[in-house]
């Protein structure tokens, strides 16, 4: 499964064709210079040296970094940025808290409370809900579908995380790490709920206040995958950054969780 996935990544398959853009060129060279019996053609040199020198860029130039990142951050910046306005418009202080899905959820949601206030419920949220407000129209919170929820489905083609339990999740969430999403991933228990550690293959751009709200796609969908795995509420309770890693300090479960 492993090699089948590193066949799927981008910057695989880019040095497969710059490999055979390169195999292409040097048999275009040896077949105008040693082949053929007339002069050489100008066009087949034109072909061989642009297949070499394209090759060699793709085999040389384009890595891991190069192509998931700057398509999955260019996908969320959008939304993202979408977000941070809605969050800041509506005065919206709360910690993230990633529901599972259930008889009035048909997907995993995200639910931000206008304040950082404690609290032992979520309100109800179902499929058609955004703004949950009060009878008196005062924004009370937001609802919205979490930024990874498209690439943890992509994930799930190969790896289930649906009802495991968060004593096997910590193993299952190693295919972030071997897709290359993520150096190192860790689900601890502490003292006072879990510790979440995500070490990314370079320092996040995503901006510190988001990681707590609404996470990017790579953060929200080992949340998500974690709420999968609970089948309970993840409450996000503080997150910091350490260099390349983001931690989260988590409440999973129930309905008592101090934000």
């Amino acid at each position: 499964m492993k090699q089948r996935t590193r066949l799927h990544q981008p910057h695989i398959r880019a040095k497969i064709f710059g490999a055979v853009l390169i195999t292409l060129g040097a048999l275009l060279l040896i077949y105008t210079f040693f082949l053929r019996t007339s002069p050489p053609d100008p066009l087949h040199l034109k072909l061989a040296f642009t297949s070499l020198l394209i090759g060699t860029f793709m085999i040389l130039l384009i890595t891991e970094q190069t192509i998931p990142r700057r398509i999955s951050n260019a996908q969320l910046e959008g939304n993202l940025a979408f977000v941070n306005k809605m969050t800041t418009d509506l005065k919206l202080a709360g910690q993230a808290i990633f529901l599972p899905k259930s008889a009035i959820l048909s997907e995993e949601r995200i639910y931000i409370p206008v304040d950082n206030t404690p609290r032992t419920y979520v309100p109800f949220v179902d499929d058609n809900m955004v703004l949950n407000l009060r009878k008196d129209g005062e924004v009370l919170g937001i609802s919205l579908p979490p930024s990874g929820l498209a690439l943890l489905r992509k994930i799930q083609a190969d790896t289930s995380f649906e009802k495991i339990g968060l004593e096997n999740v910590e193993e299952k969430l190693q295919s972030f790490v071997g897709l290359n999403l993520l150096r190192s991933v860790t689900l601890k228990k502490e003292q006072n709920g879990w510790k979440l550690e995500l070490e990314r293959p370079e320092a996040c751009t995503t901006e510190q206040p988001t990681c707590s709200q609404y996470p990017c796609a790579t953060c929200s969908a080992v949340l998500t995958a974690i709420t999968q795995a609970a089948g309970e509420k993840i409450w996000v309770q503080d997150t910091h950054r350490m260099g390349a890693k983001t931690i989260f300090h988590l409440k999973i479960g129930g309905e008592h969780a101090s934000l």
